[in-house]
This record gives C-alpha cells, sequence and structure tokens, in this order.
C-alpha cells in the first residue's frame, strides 16, 4: 500500500512539472517566433524597442496557462506564475542572443537590458495569473 502512495505521488509530481514546462515553453516559443518575424519586417532598433511589449505579452501569456492548467495543484499560484515568468524571460534571452550572434555578429540584449526584462515578465507574469485566477473563480460561480 505505502508503496503504490510512493508510485501516485511521483506520478503526480511528474505530471506537475509537465504542466508548468509546457506553459514556459509555449511563452518562449511564442517570444522566439514574434521577434523572428520581427526581424524579417523591421530594424534592429525597432526589434529592441519592441522587444519589452513582445516579452510582456508571452509572459502574460505564460502566467495564465500555468494557472488553468494546474487547477489548484500549488499552494502559492501567484508566485509560481512570477517564477514561471522570470524562468520564461532567461530561457528566451538567452536564445534570443544565441540567434543573434549566429546569425548577426553580435548581442541584442546586454545585462541592463536583461534585469528590465526579467521585471517586466515577473510584472506580466503575475497579472496574466491574476486574470486566470479570476477567470477561474467565475467560472465556478456560473
Amino acid at each position: 500500500m505505502e508503496y503504490t502512495n510512493v508510485c501516485l505521488w511521483i506520478m503526480n509530481k511528474s505530471d506537475l512539472f509537465k504542466k508548468i514546462a509546457y506553459s514556459i515553453i509555449v511563452g518562449v516559443l511564442g517570444s522566439l517566433l514574434l521577434v523572428v518575424f520581427f526581424t524579417t519586417l523591421m530594424s534592429y532598433g525597432t526589434i529592441e524597442k519592441l522587444l519589452p511589449w513582445v516579452i510582456g505579452f508571452n509572459a502574460a501569456l505564460t502566467g495564465y496557462n500555468l494557472i488553468t492548467r494546474i487547477n489548484n495543484s500549488l499552494k502559492y499560484e501567484r508566485i509560481s506564475a512570477v517564477g514561471s515568468g522570470t524562468l520564461m524571460v532567461i530561457i528566451t534571452v538567452v536564445l534570443i542572443n544565441i540567434i543573434f550572434f549566429n546569425f548577426m555578429v553580435g548581442y541584442l540584449i546586454d545585462f541592463k537590458d536583461l534585469i528590465f526584462l526579467i521585471a517586466i515578465g515577473a510584472v506580466f507574469s503575475g497579472l496574466g495569473a491574476i486574470l486566470a485566477i479570476k477567470h477561474l473563480n467565475i467560472k465556478k460561480v456560473s
């Protein structure tokens, strides 16, 4: 009986990890697709100006997606959403810098911009989580 409980606990934790990873991957891929699309249409300076908007939108998407997928499996949902948004921003910045370094021979985002984008990602991911919590509460009432 104890072995069954341990196996079920491990399966539930791995399922929760997959849901968290899925929400982060969706945000990263969304940011990368938008930046690659913008590179075909706009100049380097314009992309730098639009990058906070792209990161903010996809961080909000990450926070919203995380809360709607986990369905009250976490104790601190908003903090988890902020953490996932921050992780999404870090992964996105690393991948964007790798892509731009290989194709444009230079980095798009420096350390100062990274700190600014992490702040944007944390705030907007938290706002996306608040929106998802409100949506789920309205859905429960009706």
